[in-house]
């Protein structure tokens, strides 16, 4: 039994070893804010999401099933978004857009007034997030399926005086990942 169980932990070293796993990369391209309104207690726009994922495996193709995009105001939830599924082959990089919208979204009326003095000072600062189901293969080995949980934090925004429109400040932002 005991070199059995080592001769099984020498295996899976060794097709780790091989595989090199490593998590893909996620990079915000683009976040613009359109029609962005305020009321006392709520607050409507849409928001148009560019994402640059890279698969940097060498062995390994990666399949993102069941995206889901949402948008955060400090910790308050704003507004989500399914994506449609797609496939990454090895070394490859990929577009993922999203559109988001919220129509007479609820806020707490200091947080509504907390949005509102940032954008007048000319950023806005947002975090996005993408939750996926993932799957990871090689060849004909299929890897279990995971979770993967996508962060990108304090993303800036940038309003002219009394607009209603704004654009990611500062170009491509690198994005957390993890499982």
């Amino acid at each position: 039994m005991i070199c059995l169980a080592v001769v099984f932990g020498v295996i899976l070293i060794v097709t780790w070893l091989v595989l090199r796993p490593s998590l893909p990369h996620f990079t915000l391209h683009a976040l613009s804010v359109s029609n962005l309104s305020t009321t006392a207690q709520s607050l409507s726009a849409t928001w148009n999401i560019s994402f640059l994922v890279r698969n940097g495996n060498g062995k390994m193709s990666v399949s993102y099933n069941a995206l889901r995009s949402s948008l955060f105001y400090r910790t308050n939830y704003i507004a989500e978004s399914q994506l449609p599924p797609f496939k990454q082959d090895t070394k490859s990089e990929s577009t993922l857009n999203a559109t988001l919208s919220a129509a007479g979204t609820y806020l707490e009326p200091r947080v509504i007034d907390d949005l509102n003095d940032e954008k007048a000072k000319g950023q806005v600062l947002f975090d996005v997030q993408i939750l996926a189901s993932t799957s990871f293969r090689s060849g004909s080995w299929r890897f279990r399926t995971r979770v993967l949980k996508v962060l990108c934090r304090k993303m800036p925004v940038g309003f002219s005086s009394k607009a209603a429109s704004g654009d990611l400040v500062g170009g491509d932002k690198e994005c957390q990942v993890w499982t």
